[in-house]
């Protein structure tokens, strides 16, 4: 069911970066609130969305559902596909079964072309963009978690391991945190980019001209990594839970933070928004360039999200 209202965007209407990063967002919205559509997507059968894409070739929506306790080999999670109106087109678009093509615990995806790349775990699986079906799988010795995964400008595939693991009291650290570049057309070679306990947990990952961003959940940091694995901060660690992260067209950025249940957007000439809060478990963003569309899934809630940006952000704050 869908369900389309207006929002303003709430406080920080207009801070710079720098100003954010000193902590100034609290109580400035003097440039007036900035309205958004926000269309809520709900009792359709989801099952613990954690990210949402665009498939821009046949317009429609991937959702990836855990389904399961996060970390389990269960074989329970599923991909679903929607139409940008939110009807549910196939709840179960992939539910594969088997030790080799079930899903596990689902989470980031991308598209190249006619594959569909999701993290899975430990593993990067690969499938028919237009069917559905299982085509291939590349496990990354070492990885415990993986978190999200994205294509580069030049076709290389990037993957982010949050470095967790089943504890006895639900995820706990695995020292597994790394963020990798895997080459499929090269006998499926990679290389690892960055590897230590210290990244914070990588959680999202966006990838293009403007090098490799990636948030973490454990430290509340994005950062920017080069092909080469040189890091420099964007957005130093907070403490903070962050979790996607999602490119726009002006330059700017979109990430989501589940331990403030917020989405902040920041524009190309560097101001803050904070575009929604109080939405519990925000997960991978997607992006709908075609409707400037920011595609927000909410874990607990089995919800999803569309919000619909204005045409230049900058130009109404």
């Amino acid at each position: 069911m869908a369900n389309t209202i207006s929002r303003p965007i709430a406080r920080c209407a207009a801070l710079s970066l720098s100003a954010f990063l000193l902590g100034g967002c609290d109580g400035d919205d003097s440039m007036g609130p900035l309205d958004v559509v926000v269309t809520e997507v709900d009792g359709i059968g989801l099952e613990q969305p954690a990210a949402v894409i665009h498939d821009p070739v046949d317009d429609v929506y991937l959702v990836s559902n855990i389904s399961g306790a996060p970390a389990d080999r269960d074989g329970s999670g599923f991909i679903s596909k929607l139409s940008p109106d939110g009807e549910v087109l196939d709840l179960h678009w992939v539910r594969l079964f088997g030790p080799d093509l079930a899903l596990n615990s689902p989470r980031g995806m991308a598209i190249r072309g006619d594959s569909l790349f999701v993290a899975d775990l430990d593993c990067v699986r690969l499938f028919q963009r237009t069917e559905g079906t299982g085509v291939a799988r590349v496990c990354l010795d070492g990885s415990t978690y993986l978190s999200d995964v994205d294509v580069g400008p030049e076709g290389s595939i990037f993957v982010a391991d949050a470095g967790l693991q089943a504890g006895a009291n639900g995820l706990e650290a695995s020292g597994s945190d790394a963020v990798y570049r895997v080459v499929l057309e090269a006998g499926r070679q990679g290389s690892t980019l960055a590897q230590s306990p210290e990244l914070g947990h990588p959680s999202g990952l966006a990838v293009g001209t403007r090098g490799i961003f990636v948030t973490t959940f454990g430290t509340g940091e994005i950062f920017r990594l080069t092909p080469a694995g040189e890091r420099t901060s964007v957005i130093p660690a907070s403490g903070r839970s962050f979790d996607g992260i999602v490119f726009l067209p002006d330059g700017g950025f979109a990430y989501s933070s589940s331990s403030e249940s917020t989405i902040h957007l920041v524009t190309g000439e560097g101001r803050i928004v904070r575009l929604l809060e109080d939405i519990p478990e925000p997960g991978a963003l997607g992006y709908d360039e075609a409707r400037n569309r920011i595609l927000v899934p909410l874990l607990s809630e089995n919800r999803i999200l569309f919000v619909d940006l204005p045409d230049e952000p900058d130009d109404a704050l």
